[in-house]
């Protein structure tokens, strides 16, 4: 009985580890799907030729990596804005400012960088192209966070 038991609680504790890296797995690869239909909606979107698109996407490429950075920072900022909300430090105003201070250099170096992108598409694109670009962008994050809303308000059986 005990070893049956034992064999019970090492399995559940096994499916446990297994899920939440099988679910990761799932929203990469979905992630990666969302990001190649971007592309191809992108291409044609803006009538990029095979040139235009490789500078185009290495540029765009090197942009979300900087803006990964900062971003994976700000998680690592509100993490420890919430730890300073339980502790009982007595220099947590100060640190909860710094952090704070942090946080808000890295969202306006994030709409920076976005704004110096846009204007570096002048070298690749036509004013035109560079507008379909933006109204492009803005589109498809609302698509996007519509099916996700739209997802969470009909789960899947």
């Amino acid at each position: 009985m005990k070893n049956c038991l034992f064999s019970i609680i090492v399995l559940m504790f096994l499916t446990g580890l297994v899920y939440p890296q099988k679910m990761k797995d799932k929203i990469l690869k979905n992630k990666n799907k969302l990001e190649q239909l971007e592309k191809i909606k992108l291409i044609e979107s803006l009538d990029m030729n095979e040139e235009t698109s490789v500078r185009f996407f290495s540029r765009r490429n090197d942009l979300k990596k900087e803006i990964e950075i900062l971003e994976n920072r700000n998680e690592e900022i509100i993490i420890e804005l919430e730890n300073t909300f339980n502790s009982s430090d007595n220099s947590n105003e100060s640190r909860q400012t710094e952090f704070l201070n942090e946080l808000m250099l890295n969202r306006l170096n994030i709409e920076q960088k976005r704004q110096h992108f846009i204007s570096s598409l002048n070298d690749i694109f036509s004013k035109e192209q560079v507008c379909k670009y933006v109204v492009f962008e803005k589109k498809f994050k609302d698509e996007i966070r519509r099916v996700l809303m739209d997802g969470k308000k009909h789960p899947q059986k």
